[in-house]
């Protein structure tokens, strides 16, 4: 399949200035002497209805031009007067390019196997550091007299969690099957 594409060549040096395509834009170009241009990496012109040929920079209206496209090479010709001569600006190439492959996105590689036995030591270990964390202030208002009923009663809940987190690996289906304790308010 092809799609059209219009390359803007500089007059002076035949450079390409931009490209605009839906396809394939890996057109190089030569300028090997006035007004000759050599244009790689097209299918030649667009045919219409699709294409429009070219358009010439107003400043070299004056110009005529004359395109052809062997061996893979659209070469344009330009000349002035009867004679060959540069464009003073630039021109404006409608051609054809090859399709762009379709866009593949590929699919998601499988999240990584995680082994039920590591992921059982690390939980246990994060819920029992939160618990931890938790435990120490309670504790440390008992040891000292200075607890509330509320912290007595939160101190009680966190350690029952952290017996029941120590008691997870005796559960039946461990480690494929955890029902983790819930969590004291």
């Amino acid at each position: 399949m092809t799609t059209r594409a219009a390359v803007n060549i500089l007059g002076a040096t035949g450079a390409v200035i931009d490209i605009t395509s839906l396809g394939a834009d890996a057109i190089t170009t030569e300028h090997p002497g006035p007004g000759q241009y050599l244009i790689h990496g097209t299918l030649g012109m667009a045919a219409a209805p699709e294409g429009w040929g070219y358009v010439l920079n107003q400043a070299d209206a004056s110009c005529s031009v004359a395109i052809s496209y062997n061996d893979a090479v659209l070469a344009v010709s330009v000349a002035k007067d009867g004679e060959p001569a540069d464009l003073s600006h630039s021109i404006t190439l409608h051609v054809a390019v090859d399709d762009l492959p379709p866009l593949v996105i590929p699919a998601p590689p499988p999240p990584p196997a995680i082994d039920p036995e590591e992921f059982a030591h690390s939980e246990s270990a994060r819920l029992r550091a939160i618990a931890d964390y938790a435990i120490a202030p309670l504790q440390d208002a008992v040891d000292v007299d200075e607890a509330t009923d509320a912290d007595v009663a939160s101190l009680k809940a966190w350690k029952k969690y952290r017996v029941a987190l120590s008691r997870v690996p005796e559960q039946y289906g461990y480690p494929n099957a955890i029902e983790w304790p819930v969590l004291p308010e």
